[in-house]
């Protein structure tokens, strides 16, 4: 095994930040009349930030209604005439939230317009087989009678 080189120390140069020093305050002047004249204050406290716009906006925006009853009524979407009522409700809350600026629920208008077509396509699927199936019987039945 070889002898490794020995390391050398590295200096180090700390770095301390300082703060400014505040200022000092001046003596006060008197006015011609004897009376102490006022002074501005020296420090002035910071104004207070405004709110950002996504702070201002998230607390001022409203959940769409239509959206909540798009999701409500596309998740009855087994009855049929719901999926329909979900779906046109989904379409509309959806162009109201793009219109207005202090409308949410984006999100909750699309689940609506998905669960909608989920069910419509799944009520169509089961109708078409259920027509074929009875349109099979009615010809076995045709041929046997």
């Amino acid at each position: 095994m070889r002898n490794p080189e020995p390391i050398e120390p590295i200096e180090v140069e700390e770095i301390v930040e300082t703060k400014p020093e505040p200022p000092v305050m001046e003596e006060v002047e008197e006015s011609t009349n004897g009376k102490q004249a006022e002074q501005p204050p020296l420090m002035e406290e910071p104004a207070a930030e405004p709110e950002t716009a996504l702070e201002v906006s998230t607390s001022t925006k409203r959940v769409s209604a239509l959206a909540v009853v798009s999701v409500v009524s596309s998740s009855l979407g087994f009855l049929g005439v719901t999926s329909l009522l979900g779906l046109g409700l989904g379409i509309v809350a959806l162009k109201q939230i793009a219109a207005n600026p202090h409308l949410s629920g984006r999100h909750l208008a699309i689940l609506g317009v998905c669960l909608s077509v989920f069910w419509l396509v799944l009520l169509f699927a089961m109708g078409s087989f259920l027509w074929v199936g009875l349109s099979l019987v009615k010809t076995l039945f045709n041929a046997i009678f």
